[in-house]
């Protein structure tokens, strides 16, 4: 049954499972395109069609893949550059994974550029997220093209081969499942369903974990203004305070490998507020919990974060950039324009 399903509509199962995909639903394409080249190849095989036959019906299964990664990830691209960081907040709120993704997708960005997109669709978590980064880093759309119809034809290219290769393995396997018959369908509905579940578990019990008490920039505000000011912390990633070079005045800014010792020499008896600039403060409730697990007793994030502070028109002072942070500067102006 499932051979004679791919058989049939292998290449139509192609597009819409690798486009679903690149939109960010949690339908991962490979094994779709290793099934379709494998059943390609024997079928191939079993006509009698000579190797470069064979060889254009794969070529035809890696096309109708990077056509179909190619619509869902411009359609981000263009997302990403018109909203910038809005629709990378969208995609991680929505997003099964860790709200830090979109953090470490900009990290990666910052350090590498546009030609991550050539090797993005073989790292789970950045497939997704590096296209609308792409966008929001003001990538040329030429540049986009180039490396994202590069690395997409690898990764298709990849299933494809890995299916050819493995045809005689793979289609013993479909004969065995299709001999289970309707229960092979469950199966592999009962596998798709517990990944989904495991990875919503996941998620809501970090979320849980860091269900801190937060505070809202109108009472950080009032705080700042008392005569018994609470520390301020600012615990975004370079990339971000690079992007947006200010800080809340007076703020502590984490510096990576130093956080740790930058964190204990901070008085415990005062109060802490710590921000990032990320979807439900993720990067800041986890601050806090450690501070909280190191004897701190009384810390906050802030809602909202820094945009949440910029939003409301409070007072901001500029961010003295340090080496590493001059360095981020290089790299994203290299990543922007240097491919333009």
């Amino acid at each position: 049954m499932l051979r004679e399903l791919i058989a049939v509509y292998g290449l139509p199962l192609v597009f819409a499972n690798v486009l679903l995909e690149s939109l960010g639903l949690p339908l991962p394409a490979l094994p779709t395109l290793i099934l379709t080249g494998a059943i390609a190849t024997v079928t191939g095989v079993a006509a009698g069609a000579d190797i470069w036959m064979n060889v254009l019906r794969l070529a035809e299964i890696v096309l109708v893949g990077t056509a179909a990664a190619l619509l869902g990830d411009t359609l981000w691209f263009g997302l990403g550059r018109r909203y910038g960081n809005r629709v990378l907040m969208f995609m991680c709120k929505m997003s099964i994974s860790r709200d830090i993704c979109v953090s470490r997708s900009g990290d990666f960005f910052a350090r590498y550029g546009v030609r991550v997109l050539t090797l993005s669709k073989f790292i789970p978590g950045l497939s997704t997220l590096a296209i609308p980064v792409a966008g929001a880093s003001g990538v040329t759309l030429r540049s986009f093209l180039l490396f994202d119809s590069l690395g997409t034809v690898l990764w298709a290219g990849f299933g494809v081969a890995i299916g050819a290769f493995f045809a005689g393995a793979i289609d013993t396997l479909l004969q065995y499942l299709d001999w289970l018959g309707e229960g092979a369908l469950a199966v592999a509905v009962a596998t798709l369903a517990c990944y989904i579940g495991v990875k919503w578990w996941r998620r809501v019990a970090l979320l849980r974990q860091l269900r801190i008490q937060r505070i809202d920039v109108a009472q950080l505000s009032a705080l700042l203004a008392s005569n018994d000011p609470p520390i301020v912390v600012d615990a975004r990633r370079d990339r971000h305070r690079v992007l947006i070079p200010f800080v809340i005045p007076g703020a502590t800014v984490l510096r990576g490998k130093h956080a740790g010792a930058q964190l204990n020499e901070l008085e415990r008896h005062r109060k802490l507020v710590v921000y990032c600039d990320c979807p439900n403060e993720m990067s800041a409730a986890l601050v806090a919990k450690r501070m909280v697990d190191h004897g701190f007793n009384d810390v906050a994030p802030l809602a909202g974060g820094m945009e949440a502070w910029r939003a409301a028109g409070y007072a901001l002072e500029p961010l003295l950039l340090d080496a590493a942070m001059k360095e981020s500067v290089r790299a994203i102006t290299k990543s922007t324009e240097g491919d333009r």
